[in-house]
């Protein structure tokens, strides 16, 4: 587990380093606009097998993911015009729609025909997510069943606990603790909020 601090005079080196690892089929710790998370390419059935691994999560429990905006999002999932319409109200942001894979036959390693997303607000979740091109994992960054983490301590002293490690943390300082991003699931003009989180639906 490399920890490195982010730095915004280097943030392309940063960003350089962080898309090597997660290319290579590799584990990353990143900030997001609710808490640290970890991430890892979601076409790779090695780093999803990974991100369960690491935070000993059931894997019948599919992965969330953050994608770039909503061009990008609409090639993986279904928008229905309520779909459509709470994406664009609250995209980028802590909402996470759960909709409709395109395409499911693509993701045979992912246990749902639907996938949760997110367009980040973060800066920095939203830069790795717009240079790696491809859906990135987003599950916060612990244990499961554990409290989200703000800060790197938390996330080291949890990961530590983990026979298999990230491969990298990115080291952005203490977060502001704020609730967890709001799941939303959205079946036609039919919505179910599967989490309370940061928005109120």
């Amino acid at each position: 587990m490399k920890v490195i601090k982010y730095d915004s005079n280097n943030k392309a080196g940063i960003l350089a380093e962080a898309l090597v690892t997660l290319l290579s089929g590799g584990t990353v710790v990143y900030p997001t606009e609710t808490a640290y998370a970890l991430g890892g390419d979601f076409y790779s059935p090695r780093a999803y097998r990974s991100v369960f691994r690491i935070k000993y999560r059931t894997t019948t429990k599919p992965l969330p993911v953050i994608v770039p905006d909503f061009r990008y999002a609409a090639t993986l999932v279904e928008f229905s015009p309520e779909a459509a319409r709470l994406a664009e109200r609250y995209w980028p942001g802590p909402l996470t729609l759960v909709l409709p894979f395109k395409y499911r036959q693509a993701w045979p390693h992912h246990p749902d025909d639907h996938l949760a997303l997110r367009v980040s607000s973060h800066a920095i979740a939203a830069n790795l997510s717009k240079v790696f091109g491809h859906p990135l994992i987003a599950t916060s960054a612990n244990r499961s069943g554990s409290d989200p983490c703000y800060t790197i301590e938390e996330v080291v002293e949890q990961m530590q606990q983990s026979r298999l490690q990230p491969d990298l943390v990115i080291d952005a300082g203490a977060l502001q603790e704020v609730p967890v991003s709001t799941i939303v699931r959205v079946d036609g003009s039919v919505c179910t909020v599967l989490r309370r989180g940061s928005i109120v639906i």
